[in-house]
């Protein structure tokens, strides 16, 4: 809905400017700080120990040798579907995964965009674009995570226990060669697009082609379904397979939705960011800031709708096999306690502060809401990935958890910087870019 007035762009300070190297120098901080911490406490707490995966033969030997003494015994040993051994790694895939949902809500962000034909957003959909750049950054952040070392201090199925024929059924999939295929695609589809869009749009801000939103229009679909796809089989790829005998269908969904709702999140701060430097000032309204809390308030719903329903179907079926992920996560007090904050953190505080659009019409206190729900997505990030250690009976919690957290998010914000700067914030010759202008909130 437009209200007449229309912004002269050629006033506006829509460039980064000075402002990269500032974005630069803060995010090499915080990267120094977090590699020398990692480093410094890792070696205090034990997680360089050089924790070594034993190799199939020596794995199969061990179990062999473990399930006759157990036999003897009158026992037999437990056969897990996941690594009960904490390993760098994991807080590592938290954190990954942590910026890797974000950047992918970007890229979701711009393929809407492009669509639904949206008015609103053309004034933020640069800032959109540059976090969905960042996947090429993503990349290469997961590549230490790919090597067999490292994926066999993560995923049983590398290095399953003698017998366990629910992975054997499953290995066809769950193997390490076809992972790397399949994570490959995955980057694949989401650079291809991240990247073209952009140059697309960048490119238009030179000459002005109108047949450059609609050709980007007509490939949003396909886009679409490609990152629909890609999303729900990374999800089960990176996260549910820490589990390779637990699976859930809404899982992708689960994912998707804590995609979305961490880069509207995000892209309150980085507006927030750049007006309080004097960037964008006037062209991003009070009238967008609501839009873009409307988002964030919308899919907190989603995602408690998803986890909920995820939850109450394996509660009522209360089949042993597929309960037994959450029994885990509430096998102690404080992984119980945990599961109470992403209740009540996650949904019913942002759904309350959020419900306001005075809330969401001020800088300060949409900061404030965006900082919480990025915490919260944290936290359920590190809800998927860490239970399984010593099955669910201790809290693995380290400063290595903060110190890697900090190092990446260095690393993402200098990224950031790369991807805004040398153009404009504002894609100036999008055709709906009055219209985004204009635009008032009913």
């Amino acid at each position: 809905m437009g209200h007449g007035v229309t912004v002269d762009l050629s006033t506006e300070n829509r460039t980064l400017g000075s402002l990269s190297g500032k974005m630069i120098a803060l995010g090499t901080t915080l990267a120094v700080l977090g590699l020398i911490g990692t480093l410094a406490l890792g070696n205090l707490e034990g997680a360089f120990g050089g924790h070594e995966v034993e190799s199939s033969g020596a794995a199969q030997d061990s179990a062999a040798g473990d399930g006759h003494a157990a036999a003897d015994a009158g026992d037999h040993a437990p056969i897990h579907g996941f690594v009960t051994e904490w390993s760098i790694w994991h807080p590592y895939l938290v954190s990954a995964c942590f910026f890797l949902t974000m950047t992918l809500g970007g890229l979701f962000f711009v393929l809407v965009h492009h669509i639904t034909n949206a008015g609103w957003s053309a004034v933020v959909r640069r800032l959109a674009e540059g976090v969905s750049r960042n996947v090429v950054l993503m990349a290469l952040i997961f590549i230490p995570l790919l090597f067999p070392d490292s994926m066999g201090s993560l995923y049983k199925w590398m290095h399953p226990d003698l017998g366990d024929e629910v992975i054997a059924v499953k290995s066809s999939y769950l193997n390490y060669n076809w992972f790397l295929i399949r994570l490959a695609i995955y980057f694949a589809i989401w650079i291809t697009f991240a990247w073209s869009y952009h140059r697309s749009s960048v490119a238009q801000d030179r000459d002005g082609d109108v047949q450059r939103s609609s050709r980007m229009s007509r490939m949003s679909p396909v886009g679409v379904a490609l990152f629909a796809m890609s999303v729900t089989f990374a999800g089960y790829d990176l996260l549910m397979s820490l589990d390779a005998h637990w699976f859930s269908t809404i899982f992708g969904v689960y994912i998707f939705a804590g995609c979305v709702l961490s880069f509207h999140a995000l892209l309150a701060l980085i507006v927030v960011f750049l007006q309080a430097n004097g960037r964008l000032t006037r062209a991003i309204s009070d009238d967008h800031m609501q839009d873009i809390g409307k988002m964030m308030f919308a899919f907190t719903v989603f995602w408690a709708y998803i986890a909920f329903s995820q939850y109450m179907l394996y509660w009522y079926a209360n089949i042993p096999e597929e309960t037994i992920w959450f029994v885990r996560r509430q096998s102690t007090w404080m992984w119980g306690f945990w599961g109470w904050v992403m209740v009540v953190g996650h949904f019913f505080v942002p759904f309350l502060f959020l419900v306001s659009k005075h809330i969401k019409r001020k800088r300060a206190t949409i900061a404030l809401g965006a900082l919480w729900v990025l915490a919260m997505h944290w936290a359920d990030m590190y809800y998927l990935v860490m239970p399984q250690i010593s099955n669910g009976t201790e809290f693995p919690f380290t400063f290595v958890d903060i110190t890697i957290l900090m190092g990446m998010a260095g690393i993402f914000i200098i990224g950031l910087a790369l991807s805004l700067r040398g153009h404009s914030l504002i894609a100036e010759k999008d055709p709906r870019m009055s219209e985004s202008l204009a635009f008032e909130n009913a």
